[in-house]
């Protein structure tokens, strides 16, 4: 066989293979939960979610460069008192395009929460922001994010009352932990 029919028949196989390889798909889920620090002074602590993203790493495919709006599934409230230690609640689910991501990104529209001896509503200040944390999405499988979030009694530094931020996460592949922050 001559080096251009072997030439040929290559590049014929890369273009029909190149759609199914592109659609390559893996599923990404996101659950939040509470880290219980100062939970427990809360009846109710009451979140609702804004926004979701996670940032792909560019690396070879430079024009996928900066944020992946992913949309909630949960549109409503969530009382985060509900969701502590080994209890979560899942806040996105779907299927993505094969690949490698270095951030995510949850944005919260409103914090609010109502104390339990008191019964009166603290300020509670919104640190939840973008982190750093690399994970694959690859094809037939799963990846599960479980974002570790922790409310802070501020008291002692008047005026704030409460501050929400991120703890740490766990990652999981095919429900199996791959990797977690802070380790241990």
């Amino acid at each position: 066989m001559s080096k251009r029919k072997v030439w040929l028949i290559g590049f014929v196989l890369a273009v029909a293979l190149a759609p199914a390889l592109a659609l390559a798909e893996g599923a990404l889920e996101i659950r939040i939960k509470d880290h219980r620090e100062a939970i427990g002074d809360f009846t109710s602590l009451m979140l609702t979610i804004d926004k979701i993203a996670i940032s792909p790493k560019a690396g070879m495919k430079f024009w996928r460069s900066g944020w992946q709006p992913l949309t909630p599934l949960i549109t409503d409230t969530i009382d985060l008192t509900k969701y502590v230690d080994k209890q979560s609640v899942q806040v996105f689910h779907g299927k993505l395009a094969d690949g490698s991501f270095d951030g995510i990104d949850l944005k919260l529209k409103k914090v609010a929460g109502t104390l339990k001896k008191s019964k009166r509503t603290p300020k509670i200040k919104n640190s939840v922001t973008a982190i750093k944390l690399p994970f694959q999405i690859s094809s037939s499988q799963t990846t599960a994010i479980v974002l570790d979030l922790v409310i802070l009694d501020m008291s002692d530094h008047p005026p704030q009352d409460y501050e929400l931020g991120i703890k740490g996460w766990e990652l999981y592949r095919n429900g199996k932990l791959v990797d977690k922050l802070p380790p241990g």
